[in-house]
């Protein structure tokens, strides 16, 4: 019967235990799922921040390139405007075929001093085709052009009217004038409009060169016969995507990295937010799992969000009506304990009237002998036996009533050394233990809260069985020793003997009532034992220890929590039976 009520009591506990981690389970899983959806969240962010940008930066090369297809359409317009002007103004001295080339120049010769106004620079010759450049491109903006002479292999009559940097004048572009030449033979050549595109990582150059054709009966452009005499050419700058594009760019730039900052601090904001809803409902848990109702818990910090707060309220009604659960099952377990202790009334019926039979025998043979019997001396002997069985059949019936009334505690402090060194000290004066050498090594220093004369009766009934076994069953000199330790949890005490120890079969029925391998016993020792400590929240445990004899050890909880079931005590709380 107890070792069943016990098994209940701890699937019981098992039960709620497996229900408090599965739901800490089930919430750190939830904050996991919600940490990989925020992560996923701020990775798809970041890529389609990322594809954005390419975009814009994609969407701002293709406009560039757009642009540069723009200008060099209208670059050729308007070298085709500076032929055409070439073509009306030209004059005798102005003509491209006019033009031969330079005579290789000799060494300067050595300078001779010269007074100031002989050191003055000549005036500047007239040069009608600059002039003609000039006009031509004076409302084009940044646009600078010449005119080539294939005879001559020169560029001749250059003009930057709009140039706005240092200095009076820009001159010819040294460092593209190959560039220029090239594309002008080219042009000349071919007798085709041609044109070049630089393109740098800060700038574009467009270079354009249309050929000019010259005749008796005056000019004429590309697709006659006529002989092709030079070439008008024209150059432009244009900022490059890295270059007149970066406020741009920047701009762009700054606006992702924004969006990634405010992306960042959103998910920090959320993360947080959901941080503190999982912690509080952790602590909720983990007022559950302490026993305590989580709907009288205090939530600690900041309010959490609404959806947290849904968490919270279904929560708070699982540990009420858990709690309510948790009620019903110690009511349950009640009901087991007494239906179990009436299912074991019907053994102590049985194993009562054995245990009477045999006295009640004994009563009516020694009485009719006594009766028979003149013998005064045979009386008194057969009445000293009559009352002896009487006394025994009392003490069956004292202690099958009080295994059958239900054990009520009166708690109070108790020193587990000061109630070990008693129980040693009232042991070794015993007459049945004589010959028995009690040892008490109690070292404990603990106090537990337990009913001290119930306790009293447990350690006697455990010192009566190992001082039996000791100087019954002890190979040389039977002692008893009373060990007392202590744990974070526990008090022990451990009653150790050099006996003979418990057979197989005494260990598994020894808490059984009226189990007893003794010729005088009664079997109710142990079980009324099993019952006391039960009701301390405590366990008694037997086994075999090497080298022979038994150890009986008691485990009694230094921190108990009080059941509704345990009442105050009647007046045989302390009793000894």
């Amino acid at each position: 019967m107890a070792a069943k009520l016990h098994t209940i009591v701890v699937r019981l506990d098992r039960s709620y235990a497996r229900g408090i981690l599965e739901r800490r389970r089930m919430a750190k899983i939830f904050w996991r799922s919600l940490r990989s959806r925020i992560l996923l969240l701020v990775i798809l962010t970041l890529l389609f921040l990322a594809a954005a940008a390419i975009s814009l930066f994609t969407f701002l090369r293709n406009r560039h390139a757009e642009t540069l297809a723009l200008t060099e359409h209208h670059l050729v317009s308007v070298a085709v405007s500076l032929a055409r002007n070439y073509a009306d103004h030209r004059t005798a001295d102005s003509s491209l075929r006019a033009i031969k080339p330079r005579p290789p120049q000799p060494p300067p010769p050595p300078a001779v001093p010269r007074s100031p106004d002989q050191n003055a620079p000549p005036p500047p010759k007239p040069d009608p085709l600059k002039d003609l450049t000039t006009e031509t491109l004076q409302h084009e903006d940044g646009v600078e052009g010449a005119f080539y002479a294939a005879r001559a292999d020169a560029l001749i009559g250059y003009a930057f009217p709009t140039h706005e940097g240092p200095g009076a004048e820009k001159g010819m572009p040294e460092r593209e004038r190959p560039t220029i030449e090239n594309l002008a033979r080219e042009a000349v050549a071919a007798n085709a409009i041609k044109t070049f595109r630089f393109e740098g990582p800060h700038d574009a150059i467009l270079f354009v060169a249309v050929p000019i054709h010259e005749s008796s009966s005056g000019i004429h452009l590309a697709g006659t016969t006529d002989e092709v005499t030079g070439a008008a050419w024209l150059m432009e700058r244009l900022p490059g995507i890295e270059g007149g594009q970066n406020r741009e760019l920047l701009f762009g730039s700054v606006g992702f990295g924004i969006a990634a900052l405010m992306t960042a601090l959103l998910a920090v904001f959320v993360t947080t937010e959901i941080r503190s809803g999982v912690n509080i409902v952790l602590q909720r848990l983990g007022s559950m799992e302490g026993g305590l109702p989580a709907a009288s818990q205090p939530t600690q910090g900041r309010p959490p969000l609404e959806e947290f707060d849904r968490v919270l309220h279904g929560i708070d009604s699982l540990a009420l009506a858990l709690q309510e659960k948790i009620e019903n099952e110690r009511t349950l377990e009640s009901q087991v304990r007494h239906n179990e202790r009436l299912s074991a009334l019907g053994q102590f019926a049985a194993g009562i009237a054995h245990e009477l039979r045999n006295p009640l025998g004994t009563i009516r043979m020694r009485t009719q002998m006594w009766q028979r019997s003149a013998d005064s001396e045979a009386a008194r002997r057969s009445s000293a036996v009559i009352l002896e069985e009487i006394d025994r059949l009392d003490t069956i019936i004292s202690r099958l009533l009080y295994f059958a009334r239900p054990i009520e505690l009166q708690l109070q402090p108790v020193a587990v050394d000061d109630l070990c060194a008693v129980t040693a000290s009232t042991w070794a004066d015993k007459e049945t233990a004589k010959g028995v050498e009690i040892i008490c090594e109690a070292a404990s220093h603990s106090v537990v809260p337990a009913d001290r004369g119930r306790l009293v009766q447990v350690l006697d009934n455990l010192m009566e069985n190992a001082v039996y076994s000791a100087s019954h069953f002890a190979a040389q000199g039977g002692s008893v020793t009373i060990t007392a330790t202590f744990d974070a949890d526990f008090a022990r005490i451990d009653i150790t003997d050099n006996g003979r120890g418990f057979t197989p079969a005494a260990l598994r029925h020894a808490l059984d009532p009226f189990y007893t391998t003794k010729e005088t016993g009664t079997g109710l020792g142990l079980s009324i034992s099993f019952e006391i400590m039960q009701a301390h929240e405590g366990e008694l445990l037997l086994a075999n220890r090497e080298g022979g004899g038994a150890v009986a050890s008691l485990k009694l909880p230094l921190d108990r929590v009080d059941r509704d079931t345990l009442r105050p005590a009647d007046e045989e709380a302390g009793q000894n039976v």
